[in-house]
């Protein structure tokens, strides 16, 4: 077993440790071992998905990464914050924004560190403004280091495919648009969607993303067909999204007239939609 590899399947191993401690505890927010467990295991699904990354997406390490390391505790939050019986309210709020900082500066190091350890080089990596948040004079291309042992970290010998670099960048950048959506920068989180459409064309993700903000947009009121063109994009694609589907199905049905059998006007046409 290679060295990059057999050190990755360690570090699954361990991860899995801790996310069992996440998933049994009863109160996240005032849990501090499952604080700890949750930074550790951001740590080590980091460093899985630049040791072996074929390896790290065969066993979902993207995926747990968001839900475990981040949006159980955002979820959490936003509901918290949201209910207005709650007495700490306000500081449920910080904390929340606390953790959305904290999610996007992972997720910038995250999208540096492939981008670095793989030899990407992406056209929007070359302009700092799609960054937001960051000073002009920052040289957001100088930050990555030219090695990745000086963060510790070895790289697998193999290379992964560079399609699999390209889903794990389009990764960081739909969660980093996410994170813009939570804080309501609809702008940039628009940015971040269509730098993850121009980065994997063939994925959904984003365009369903990209459908969720066009719908938030107006307090819930968005553009409809709008919203409707990027969810039927987000089932049209080689890749397509699978929660795409249904949200296709309900904004159809509250977009649409009830027919008697209370099922909307070209209903059938949506299984023609999902084949092209």
């Amino acid at each position: 077993m290679a060295m990059g590899l057999e050190a990755a399947v360690q570090a699954i191993l361990k991860a899995d440790e801790l996310k069992g401690k996440i998933l049994n505890s009863k109160d996240l927010l005032n849990d501090n071992e499952a604080w700890t467990c949750q930074r550790q295991l951001q740590r080590i699904y980091q460093q899985v998905l630049i040791l072996d990354l074929e390896y790290a997406l065969d066993k979902k390490v993207e995926q747990d990464l968001w839900n475990f390391g981040f949006k159980n505790y955002i979820g959490t939050l936003q509901a918290l914050t949201k209910d207005k019986k709650n007495p700490k309210r306000s500081e449920c709020q910080a904390l929340l924004s606390w953790c959305l900082d904290a999610a996007s500066g992972f997720y910038l190091t995250l999208l540096q560190g492939i981008c670095s350890a793989f030899d990407l080089d992406l056209p929007f990596r070359r302009n700092v403004g799609v960054y937001g948040g960051l000073g002009k004079t920052h040289e957001i291309e100088n930050e990555a280091p030219s090695e990745n042992k000086d963060n510790g970290i070895q790289v697998c010998n193999k290379r992964p495919r560079k399609s699999s670099c390209l889903y794990v960048c389009q990764h960081c950048l739909v969660h980093l648009g996410d994170v813009a959506r939570y804080r309501g920068q609809a702008r940039q989180a628009e940015a971040f969607y269509r730098h993850a459409v121009h980065v994997a064309p063939c994925s959904g993700q984003p365009y369903n993303q990209l459908a969720l903000l066009e719908g938030s947009r107006g307090g819930g009121s968005g553009d409809r067909l709008s919203v409707v063109f990027h969810y039927v994009r987000s089932v049209c694609t080689a890749h397509p999204f699978p929660a795409g589907r249904s949200n296709l199905e309900r904004t159809l049905k509250m977009a649409l007239p009830r027919s008697n059998t209370d099922t909307p006007p070209a209903y059938n046409s949506l299984e023609d939609l999902s084949s092209l």
